[in-house]
């Protein structure tokens, strides 16, 4: 936590015209922050400051951001929001299946800055003091602090977002989501118009985790109205 109780945000980025926004916007934000210009520096200021977020743009100049991310996860447990100015999709998918908590596109205005950052600390881990450890039900067994994945006791391989996806639905298991609803709570509220995220990645998941895809028996479809986890047994 940053000086006078706010969260402090390590901002990775070298292009000096988003530095110089950023510093206003966290501002206003009631955030404190620490500026790297390079993915070497801000690996330093994240042990010695162990901030509680970190924005890391993925155009750095000295390291391949997302080496930066995976080494971040060693450095700090802070959430990691990634930005970057490529408009294709595909920048935003390899950000979130490496495992980064949220993406935001450039340029962008305050009002979606402040809303990933807040998002993103509000999914961070240490809210759900007493849940179940994990969830198992008819051979599924999905393990919520080891983030591992096994069926019939064989491990199944999830990406990162395949895995947040899986891990909330099991965490709410025998609750229906509207597709809508689904992307808002796993990915963060500006996603929730892009019900196409939701139908993509839970076809992925149930083609990793069940023996018919097309006739699923955990995570089931409620025609009309969403998807769930179903507790079996």
């Amino acid at each position: 936590m940053g000086s006078g109780g706010r969260p402090l945000a390590l901002v990775i980025e070298d292009d000096l015209r988003y530095v110089r926004q950023l510093r206003g916007d966290l501002a206003v934000g009631e955030f404190g922050a620490v500026f790297a210009g390079t993915g070497a520096q801000g690996l330093h200021e994240a042990v010695a400051e162990t901030p509680d977020v970190v924005l890391l743009d993925l155009g750095l100049p000295d390291m391949e951001a997302l080496s930066v991310f995976a080494q971040l996860r060693d450095a700090c447990d802070a959430p990691v929001v990634a930005m970057s100015a490529r408009e294709d999709d595909a920048g935003m998918a390899e950000a979130l299946d490496a495992g980064t908590d949220d993406y935001l596109p450039k340029p962008f205005d305050l009002d979606a800055l402040l809303a990933r950052l807040r998002a993103v600390l509000w999914r961070a881990p240490g809210a759900e003091v007493g849940a179940p450890p994990a969830f198992e039900s008819d051979g599924l067994m999905v393990d919520f602090a080891a983030a591992e994945v096994s069926v019939g006791g064989r491990p199944v391989a999830l990406s990162a977002s395949e895995f947040r996806l899986l891990r909330f639905l099991a965490r709410n298991r025998d609750r229906v989501f509207r597709p809508a609803q689904l992307v808002e709570e796993v990915w963060g509220p500006e996603y929730a118009g892009d019900r196409h995220l939701a139908r993509v990645y839970v076809r992925r998941v149930r083609e990793k985790i069940e023996r018919d895809a097309h006739a699923p028996r955990h995570l089931v479809t409620r025609p009309g109205v969403g998807y769930m986890l179903r507790k079996r047994g």
